[in-house]
């Protein structure tokens, strides 16, 4: 596994590549949650407070159980200092304060990156330049 070091505030994280088969799975049930976000990994665009609002835009709580969570635990996100797996709310609570909420969400969106800029690009490039409208011979 392919292992990324984040420094995000003033902590230090690691997270993995997935396996194909849970990056498939999870990009499914993603996907209708936040593809504004997604569209954006493809076209190479850095993190801006506007990206972050769209990714936040469509989470709830059934969202973290159902998709953050296992993202995080597909990916072995893990904080160094914490010497903690993030894959839980527990250890979201052991790992993060409100004060540092906002750097969950960056670690989310890093772990986004890292698995599923491949695949967007990839998408975007077989995809993006065709013309998806049909042809009207007049």
């Amino acid at each position: 596994m392919k292992v990324e070091t984040f420094i995000i505030g003033n902590k230090e994280y690691t997270a993995g590549k997935m396996n194909a088969f849970d990056a498939g799975r999870l990009l499914i049930k993603l996907k209708s949650v936040i593809s504004p976000a997604l569209s954006q990994l493809g076209q190479g665009e850095d993190i801006q407070n506007g990206n972050i609002m769209d990714l936040l835009s469509g989470l709830d709580e059934k969202t973290h159980e159902d998709i953050i969570f296992p993202i995080l635990a597909a990916a072995g996100a893990y904080s160094i200092e914490d010497k903690r797996k993030i894959s839980s709310a527990m250890d979201m609570n052991m790992c993060f304060s409100v004060d540092t909420l906002f750097d969950f969400y960056l670690l989310v969106w890093e772990v986004l990156k890292l698995n599923f800029t491949p695949f967007i690009g990839q998408v975007t490039s077989h995809f993006g330049s065709r013309n998806t409208e049909p042809e009207v011979v007049v």
